[in-house]
């Protein structure tokens, strides 16, 4: 059973969420000025599933098939669809609501989790309650719960795999995978820490979704495999600031460029779990950075930077206000109407990136700093 030390730092948290979220589906306030309608919700596959027809072969036969809504691509593992599957009961507009109490009980679960860990910052309390005040009057945050992007999910389940209980870590590992680019780095993470059964259990329950699928539609199953990588490549928008974005089509060879951002990303990332001290906040930061740093990632999946935000609080003033002024300037200025003109502009995204390099340098250098300080009093 869940235990909040401050009911009234959630409750206040709680009401301002649940406002956010209903004054955009009935429209009576709107902060940034937001036109996105659930673009990015995987309901139609779902829902074309239950229809008995194959979005695959919709979007392969005609990719501005009326029947895919919006950018609804079936760009995700198979899983996704099995995900979804319970919003296809309903109307696209009902959805939409379910969807947006979904990520409110995410949200406060998330709360609950950081509220009932032992993070060892002082005025733990306020800190968590003016972060994710903080987290949800961002402009990235904003425009994630109106595109009904799964990032949401995702961002849970990050979380949920370094604070929850260890049965809790194939849930975890199981809903990052729908959304490939937040699986390397975390899976990468998952075997460091021995988790194999878990990554097993994952790769069975995704082979069974396939071969279900494939049966229900006597589709290709290798065919089924690659579809959403194949659809990805040609339907998904350039990212923020990541390196995969940044390298555009160098190299020309897509297993050679995909190799090249895996291989650097997965090496750098053991050599910081080499040099540095384990801790579940400081773990989580990095991952989360990695992730966004190197992989195709739009704008509102900088969310991920709250775990940054709450452990700046471990480290140093001059440090901190270093990771607070970037994040601040990320959730805030970067995504103002002023910059819509030059977003795509890789000159704007690679100030983007070395902003985010700054970040990973500061917690890799202060998690090093105590670690020599903790063997120097030993």
């Amino acid at each position: 059973m869940f235990k909040i030390k401050n009911l009234v730092f959630f409750f206040i948290f709680s009401i301002i969420l649940i406002f956010i979220q209903f004054s955009y589906q009935f429209s009576f306030l709107d902060i940034y000025n937001i036109n996105y309608s659930f673009q990015d919700l995987k309901y139609s596959g779902s829902k074309l599933f239950l229809n008995d027809e194959n979005i695959y072969k919709i979007y392969f036969d005609d990719p501005s098939d009326q029947r895919i809504l919006g950018s609804q691509y079936p760009n995700y593992s198979i899983t996704s669809i099995y995900f979804h599957l319970p919003l296809g009961f309903f109307s696209f507009d009902l959805a939409n609501i379910i969807w947006r109490v979904f990520s409110i009980i995410l949200l406060a679960h998330i709360y609950i989790i950081f509220s009932n860990y032992e993070l060892n910052i002082k005025n733990k309390d306020f800190i968590l309650f003016g972060s994710m005040i903080f987290l949800i009057f961002s402009k990235p945050f904003h425009v994630l719960i109106n595109t009904g992007n799964f990032s949401i999910v995702c961002f849970w389940a990050y979380i949920f795999y370094f604070f929850g209980k260890k049965n809790n870590i194939f849930i975890s590992l199981l809903i990052s995978s729908i959304k490939y680019s937040f699986a390397p780095i975390l899976f990468f993470y998952a075997i460091y820490k021995k988790n194999f059964l878990k990554i097993l259990l994952v790769c069975f329950v995704t082979i069974l979704f396939l071969i279900h699928f494939s049966y229900k539609f006597d589709y290709d199953f290798i065919k089924l495999m690659v579809a959403p990588l194949q659809i990805g490549a040609s339907s998904t928008a350039s990212g923020f600031l990541d390196f995969q974005t940044l390298l555009g089509n160098h190299p020309k060879n897509i297993f050679l460029r995909y190799g090249l951002i895996l291989i650097t990303s997965l090496s750098l990332f053991y050599i910081i779990l080499k040099y540095t001290q384990r801790n579940e906040l400081f773990d989580l930061s990095i991952v989360s950075i990695l992730t966004i740093l190197f992989y195709k990632h739009l704008y509102y999946d900088i969310i991920f930077l709250l775990p940054v935000l709450i452990y700046s609080f471990k480290v140093e003033i001059k440090q901190r206000c270093v990771l607070n002024t970037i994040i601040f300037y990320y959730w805030f200025i970067s995504y103002l109407d002023f910059f819509e003109f030059m977003k795509y502009w890789k000159s704007f995204m690679l100030f983007n990136n070395i902003l985010l390099i700054i970040c990973l340098g500061v917690l890799i250098f202060n998690n090093i700093k105590n670690n020599n300080l903790n063997e120097k009093f030993d």
